[in-house]
């Protein structure tokens, strides 16, 4: 069940789901919406919104997943679109 379609009594059709859905894009675009979540957190920890130590742990977070989507140990799952 889809987290948005809670308020729905019934399974959305497949054909809906297929026209709504965007992880295939987000499968080829993992590596600059990385990059981009890299960007954001260097801001705000550089804004003061958050520690050093918080950006530290997101970039290393960020990385490992990149990581991971690179070697294959992570693959990217169709049925997780959100």
């Amino acid at each position: 069940m889809k987290l948005w379609a809670g308020r729905f009594q019934k399974e959305t059709n497949d054909v809906v789901n297929d026209f709504n859905s965007s992880i295939q894009f987000d499968g080829r675009l993992y590596r600059e919406d990385i990059t981009g979540s890299i960007a954001h957190a260097t801001m705000l920890g550089k804004q003061g919104i958050i520690s050093q130590q918080d950006v530290d742990d997101i970039h290393k977070g960020l990385h490992s997943i990149l990581e991971d989507l690179h070697s294959g140990a992570l693959e990217i799952d169709p049925n997780a679109e959100d």
